[in-house]
């Protein structure tokens, strides 16, 4: 049994599954704000390009979690240094979401309506 491996797959999953909660979380805000009314409201406008600007910052940590299971344009990187860094890179694509998103804090349903 290759427990290097079955370690690298369990950390993929484990950011895998990281990516798709703040997906989702990240797309819920937006639609709240369209439907509730607020994206049309300047603390809304300000709000709905912080999400769409988190959900890009996303979508870069994705495709470098396509590096990293090898099923992007280019091979699964092999040296622990290069993997580490993907993994640093991919940390701090979620620091900088979360910061956007505002993670933690007051809900986009709190913002004032028309």
């Amino acid at each position: 049994m290759d427990l290097h491996g079955a370690r690298r797959a369990r950390r993929l999953d484990l950011y895998r599954s990281r990516l798709n909660e703040r997906l989702q979380a990240t797309r819920a805000n937006l639609v709240t704000l369209y439907e509730g009314g607020t994206l049309f409201t300047p603390d809304g406008t300000k709000r709905g390009r912080s999400l769409l600007k988190a959900l890009q910052l996303l979508q870069r940590a994705g495709t470098r979690m396509e590096e990293l299971s090898g099923t992007g344009l280019l091979p699964a990187p092999r040296a622990s240094e290069r993997i580490d860094a993907l993994y640093d890179e991919v940390d701090g694509l979620f620091t900088r979401c979360d910061r956007l998103t505002g993670r933690g804090t007051a809900s986009v349903a709190r913002l004032p309506r028309n």
